[in-house]
C-alpha cells in the first residue's frame, strides 16, 4: 500500500494528486514528516485550546470546591483538560479531512519485496532461524510459505 502526499518532498503542492482548490490556495508544509495545511493546523490548535483550557479551568474550580484534599484538584483537573484536548482532536478530524491520497498497489509492493528478499539470498534454513513473530508477519504478508506448505515440503523431503 502506498501513500501519495498532496505535497512533494520539499513541501510544495503536488498538483497531480491535489483535488479541489488550486495549489496556491492550499499552503501545504511538511510537519513531522506529514503534509499539513498551515491554516487547518492553526485552526486545529485553536479548537483544542478552546475546548481543553476551559475544561481544565472549570474542572479545577469544581474540584477545589468539592474535594476535601485540594492538593488533588490540580491533578484531576489536568486529566479533564487532557480529555478536553482529545475531544478537540476528535472534532478536528471531522472538520479537516486528511491531505493525502491513498493509492493501493499491493501487488507491485509484494513483487518488489519478493525481489529484495530473493536478492538477499534467503533460504528456508535462514527463514527458520528468524524469530517466530517475524516469521508470522512474513507469512501474513504472503512473503513466506505458510506453515502447512512447510510441513508438506518437509514431509516430502523425509521420503
Amino acid at each position: 500500500m502506498t501513500t501519495t502526499p498532496a505535497v512533494s518532498g520539499d513541501g510544495t503542492p503536488d498538483t497531480a494528486s491535489t483535488t479541489g482548490s488550486p495549489p496556491e490556495d492550499q499552503p501545504y508544509r511538511m510537519v513531522w514528516n506529514d503534509a499539513v495545511n498551515l491554516r487547518h493546523l492553526a485552526l486545529s490548535m485553536v479548537v483544542c485550546v478552546a475546548i481543553g483550557l476551559p475544561a481544565y479551568l472549570v474542572s479545577e474550580a469544581v474540584f477545589e470546591a468539592t474535594l476535601d484534599q485540594t492538593s488533588l484538584a490540580g491533578g484531576y483537573a489536568l486529566l479533564v483538560g487532557l480529555a478536553g484536548c482529545v475531544v478537540g482532536a476528535a472534532v478536528c478530524t471531522k472538520l479537516f479531512p486528511p491531505k493525502r491520497v491513498l493509492a493501493d498497489d499491493d501487488a507491485a509492493d509484494r513483487a518488489e519485496a519478493l525481489e529484495v528478499l530473493a536478492a538477499m539470498g534467503g533460504t528456508p534454513e535462514s527463514f527458520a532461524e528468524l524469530p517466530k513473530d517475524v516469521q508470522d508477519e512474513m507469512r501474513s504478508l504472503g512473503l513466506a510459505p505458510t506453515e502447512s506448505t512447510e510441513s508438506t515440503e518437509s514431509t516430502e523431503e523425509r521420503r
